[in-house]
């Protein structure tokens, strides 16, 4: 299990690393990088499903409260927000 959260960790470190835009890039270092410890392994999952699922205009929209997030992701966006 721990080496399963190591994976998936990095995968996220990198996906937030090379976003394609300056802005996403700082949004999302401030938003999952610096909050990273905090998350267990089935919210770090659903952070991975949700980069797969969703466009980064489109969470770069909703983390910046001007979209709702779908339903499916709206709990791990909480977490992210409030964390």
């Amino acid at each position: 299990m721990k080496k399963d959260i190591k994976n998936i960790r990095k995968k996220i470190i990198y996906r937030c690393s090379y976003s394609g835009t300056k802005d996403t890039d700082l949004l999302y270092k401030k938003i999952f990088l610096e909050k990273l410890d905090n998350f267990t392994y089935s919210d770090l999952n659903q952070i991975l499903d949700m980069f797969q699922n969703l466009s980064d205009p489109e969470i770069f929209t909703i983390l910046i409260n001007k979209k709702k997030p779908p339903t499916k992701f709206r709990k791990i966006f909480n977490k992210l927000i409030n964390v």
